[in-house]
Parts: structure tokens; C-alpha cells; sequence
């Protein structure tokens, strides 16, 4: 029987991690949203962070302090091990707190050689190709109040670099709206860019999931993307046979082994990962490997450095999703946290249509301490 390899304890092991929850108020909202890092901290003072920007917080912050446990007195150099770990203690759960553990070990283990992340897990690319993706609109009132004014910043955002357009339609929409705003854009955007639409399993029925399929065909979508309730592969197989327009399904299924397995039943055309939902970015390259054998690409899911680092070092992907963007807003869920310019709206698109990668050590971006701490309302500390 092979068994695992206990590490040796050396000065590099994780003394401390430490989650601090934050509270804000975005720009246009009356209502506080709240977000959380992690730093992990080495016996010799080695340190990894990472701001959690899209993981459910109030969900995850219970699951990150119990996976946090499981790092203590450990190599922050075994991230493998430790996921394997994590994955196991986390079983019965969604394992989502896991993720920006895994991500802040990746920032410990290139600022410990300063070295990029990318450059830890080998280049593919410096330049990310991407796609502008829309908050939800609100019907009847607002910059995304109709069809129409989907259309008008879908035109806005390609004049300013962006290669494709997606779109979140109305919360609690209909068939019809969500076909409304496909034609709308699908007409402003022909043969300018690439238009897709992303109903967050909004449709209730496969017959209304047909019916926006036929018209994702008729536009030339280049993706449709979690169409239906539930996870089902007989419902997505009939979509996939019945529509031309690639599906891309699993934003919503965890863990690796059930996207994977969709995808081998025939289910999606493409996959999606996160880095914060999917145990990190050893979970998101996971991913990646597993759909490249399959012949099939892998999407990275949201916006952020993370995402950034994955995508820089996958061939078979498309598009960088930079979100959620608001026309009057800009990106008002995206906690302004960072102290070097870091951004994630229009302005990170260059002429080329691509955002870039950080060059620096560990995941490139520098937080801003006094604002995080400003702003924090929980301190969590599990140490040693």
C-alpha cells in the first residue's frame, strides 16, 4: 500500500492564516456588501494574500476558517497535497472555501522566488482577449432598462476595445426579454464582435430553452451559456443536438469530477471554472487539463488576478470575462482594494481588445491595507 509522504517540518511552515471580512457601500447602492481576505503567514515570515472578490462570503467564510485548520503547521509548498487534503475534509460540502486558500498559496509561492504565478505554471499567453459582461439590468428604469439600451453599451464597449459583448438580462426576466435584448445586440454587434448571453439558469422550461437557442442560432452567438434550471444531462444534450450555438454549462457544479462528467456525457460544448468556487487555481488548471484531453476549451469564470494568472497559462480557452460592468457604474462590485492601479473595467482593455497579466511576484496586485482594515467588520485568526 502506497501511503502519503508526511512533510518534513522546516521554518517554511504556515504559522498563521488570518480571513478579515469587509463591509462597503458601492457606488449606486444604499445597501453594504461585504467581502473578505486571507493572509497566510510562514514561521520564517513568508506571506500569501488574496481578496475574495465573487465566493458568497457569508457562505464561505465558515468553510475558509475550517479548510485554514488543515493548513496549519503545513508546507505551504505541498499545495497538491493540501488540496487533496482540503478536498477530502471538504466532501460534504461545496468546498468553494478552499479556493482563496489555494489562491493565496499560489501568491506565497512566487513572492517567495519572485516570480510571477504564471511563470510557476508556464506561459501560454501575456495578453487575454476579452469580453465585456454585464450586471443585471433593471426593466423599465435605468442605463440597462431595455433591449435597446443593452444594445447602446454593447456599441459603447466594442468602440472601446472589448472583442465580445455578454449580457445578464432583467433578475427574474422572461423567455421573452431575454430574447428581446439577444436580437437588439446580436443586430448592433454583427460583424463587429462576438455577442453571448448568460441567463444564470434563469429559464424554467427546455421548451424556453429552445426557444432562446433558436435565436442564439439566428444571431450567431458565439456562446449560450447556463440556460436551464438544474444540472441535467438529457435536458443539455437535447439542447446541444437541437442548437447550433456552442453550450457552455458547470459556473454552478462542483466538484471536477461532475463538470467533467457532464461534459463526458455529451452535456456541455464548453466548460467553465472559477479559481474562488473551484478550490483555486490548482482546481481551475485541473480543469483545464481535464477539457484539453477531452478536445474540448475551458472558460475561465469571473474577472480578477487569479482568473488573470489561470488564463495566461491555458491554450484551449477564448475569452477573458471582464465584469460586471455597468454603464454609469463602471465594475460597482469589485471593492476597491488595490494600491497600484490594478483595474477591472474598460480602462484594462488595450488596443488589441486584451487586458494584461501582472508581471509581478506572486499574483502582481498590492492591496491597501489601510482601506481593507478601515473597513473591516470580522477578524478571524487560526495560528499555532
Amino acid at each position: 500500500m502506497i501511503t502519503a509522504v508526511s512533510p518534513t517540518r522546516t521554518a517554511t511552515m504556515i504559522r498563521s492564516v488570518t480571513v478579515t471580512e469587509f463591509e462597503w457601500v458601492p457606488d449606486g447602492s444604499r445597501h453594504p456588501l461585504r467581502k473578505f481576505a486571507v493572509d497566510i503567514t510562514t514561521h520564517d515570515h513568508q506571506q500569501g494574500s488574496y481578496v475574495a472578490l465573487w465566493s458568497a462570503p457569508p457562505l464561505a467564510v465558515p468553510q475558509v476558517i475550517s479548510a485554514a485548520r488543515l493548513l496549519i503547521g503545513q508546507d505551504p509548498r505541498d499545495r497538491e497535497r493540501l488540496w487533496n487534503l482540503a478536498a477530502r475534509s471538504l466532501a460534504k460540502h461545496d468546498r468553494i472555501g478552499y479556493g482563496a486558500l489555494d489562491i493565496a498559496l499560489w501568491d506565497l509561492a512566487g513572492r517567495s522566488v519572485d516570480q510571477p504565478v504564471w511563470a510557476l505554471l508556464g506561459r501560454q499567453r501575456d495578453r487575454l482577449p476579452a469580453y465585456v459582461s454585464t450586471v443585471s439590468g433593471r426593466k423599465g428604469s435605468g442605463a440597462l432598462g431595455s433591449a435597446a439600451a443593452y444594445a447602446d453599451y454593447a456599441e459603447d464597449c466594442v468602440n472601446r476595445g472589448a472583442l465580445a459583448y455578454k449580457f445578464h438580462s432583467f433578475p427574474g426576466s422572461d423567455v421573452a426579454d431575454e430574447i428581446a435584448i439577444l436580437r437588439a445586440v446580436g443586430e448592433r454587434l454583427r460583424g463587429r464582435a462576438d455577442v453571448m448571453t448568460d441567463p444564470g439558469k434563469g429559464l424554467d422550461t427546455l421548451a424556453d430553452a429552445l426557444r432562446l437557442g433558436r435565436v442564439c442560432d439566428e444571431v450567431d452567438a458565439f456562446w449560450w451559456e447556463d440556460p436551464l434550471r438544474g444540472d441535467a444531462a438529457p435536458a443539455h444534450r437535447i439542447l446541444r443536438e437541437r442548437v447550433r450555438t456552442p453550450l457552455l454549462i458547470t459556473e454552478f457544479v462542483r466538484p471536477l469530477e461532475h463538470r467533467i462528467g457532464l461534459a463526458h456525457q455529451g452535456a456541455t460544448d464548453l466548460l467553465r471554472a472559477d479559481p474562488e468556487l473551484d478550490m483555486g487555481i490548482t482546481g481551475v488548471i485541473k480543469t483545464a487539463h481535464a477539457a484539453e484531453a477531452l478536445g474540448i476549451d475551458l472558460e475561465v469564470h469571473a474577472a480578477g488576478p487569479a482568473q488573470r494568472h489561470c488564463m495566461a497559462a491555458i491554450r484551449n480557452t477564448n475569452y477573458y470575462e471582464l465584469g460586471l460592468l455597468d454603464p454609469e457604474l463602471g465594475n460597482p462590485l469589485m471593492p476597491p482594494v488595490y494600491a497600484d492601479g490594478y483595474a477591472e473595467d474598460l480602462s484594462a482593455i488595450g488596443a488589441d481588445g486584451c487586458v494584461p497579466v501582472p508581471p509581478g511576484p506572486g499574483l502582481g496586485v498590492a492591496y491597501d491595507r489601510d482601506w481593507i482594515d478601515s473597513h473591516a467588520v470580522a477578524t478571524h485568526t487560526i495560528a499555532d
